[in-house]
């Protein structure tokens, strides 16, 4: 976003003014009218018209989704109830607009492109888990140390999962199709509920409801994963994609797969090096596992972010050592 040059004291008011007659034109359904004409045969305030509505017209050509829209005029009209009481379409409008509405509207005019350029990103750092309402009324729950970026246009519903873990509810428009892009991998769903897992170089997408399909994304012009083509799932069924192994598709348990989502984490014979780095994701001393012990298969309940009876059960049941470095990180290591 470019910082506009210097106005003096009277272009600030022209802008003032051209926002507001913006606001009360949108509002009222109007293209034009008497006291607007008279108002920008002013050259200066035709001129102050012209850096208001013409970003305004471009956002409605860039970005014309319903949602976004009426977020646009909402934020406006929430900045006019501020100062209600002291609206007028007077020549000396800005004398009866208040500061913070004037500061609002010139922020937000000159802004708008910019924020519909840019995705909305949600995170959570290590222990926190987040739940997000998207504007169409899909939901996105984020586990511990993830991230979710969301980029909505009039024509489709674009997220992408660029670390961890997070299910997705999504609100049914057969109009806008909801994709979410893990590594390599995008799933095309409409009116669907789905978990997605993003562990190291693997991706686990299962289907909880409704319908999905699994594409394969090249990178730089070459598959990063064996998916010959796109894959439908069931509901009840895990695709996990590896780049070194064709893909695996297996029935699984909902409750299983979401656990997570009520604070516990739990292991049906997974490789050691997956548990790791799903405890690994919940904070506290830092986890790792080394050489054979990665393939160890282990099973059980824990509790998400209790490492140290992760740590305890897995060094009693398995043949693996726990060793601690200066810095208090563990290490997993076959037992000698």
């Amino acid at each position: 976003m470019t910082t506009p040059p210097d106005r003096s004291p009277q272009d600030i008011v022209r802008l003032a003014e051209a926002s507001a007659w913006r606001v009360r034109l949108t509002e009222d359904g109007l293209e034009s009218c008497d006291a607007f004409e008279d108002w920008r045969s002013d050259p200066d305030n035709a001129s102050a018209w012209e850096q208001v509505d013409a970003p305004w017209r471009r956002m409605g050509e860039e970005a014309t989704s319903p949602e976004l829209m009426a977020a646009r005029v909402g934020a406006l009209q929430r900045a006019r109830q501020a100062g209600r009481k002291r609206w007028s379409m007077q020549p000396h409008i800005l004398r009866l607009v208040s500061p913070l509405a004037v500061a609002f509207l010139l922020l937000g005019v000159l802004g708008w492109r910019w924020v519909a350029l840019q995705p909305d990103v949600y995170l959570t750092g290590p222990g926190e888990r987040r739940v997000v309402k998207l504007v169409d009324g899909s939901i996105v729950s984020l586990d511990s140390t993830s991230e979710v970026r969301v980029h909505y246009t009039d024509k489709a519903r674009q997220l992408t999962l660029v670390s961890g873990q997070a299910r997705f509810d999504v609100a049914h428009n057969a109009d806008r199709p909801f994709t979410v892009t893990a590594g390599a991998q995008t799933v095309v769903a409409t009116g669907t509920a789905f978990n997605i897992d993003k562990l190291g170089a693997e991706v686990l997408v299962t289907l909880l409801e409704g319908r999905v399909t699994v594409l394969n994304l090249p990178v730089g012009g070459t598959p990063s994963a064996r998916v010959a083509g796109p894959m439908a799932l069931a509901p009840g069924q895990q695709v996990v994609i590896r780049q070194t192994a064709d893909p695996e598709v297996k029935s699984v348990s909902a409750s299983r797969a979401t656990a997570w989502e009520t604070g516990q984490l739990i292991f049906e014979d997974e490789p050691l090096s997956d548990a790791v780095a799903r405890v690994a994701r919940y904070g506290g001393r830092r986890l790792s596992v080394e050489g054979k012990a990665a393939d160890l298969r282990v099973s059980g309940v824990f509790k998400a972010g209790d490492t140290a009876t992760f740590i305890d059960a897995v060094s009693a049941y398995l043949p693996v050592d726990a060793t601690a470095d200066t810095s208090g990180a563990i290490t997993l290591r076959s037992r000698s």
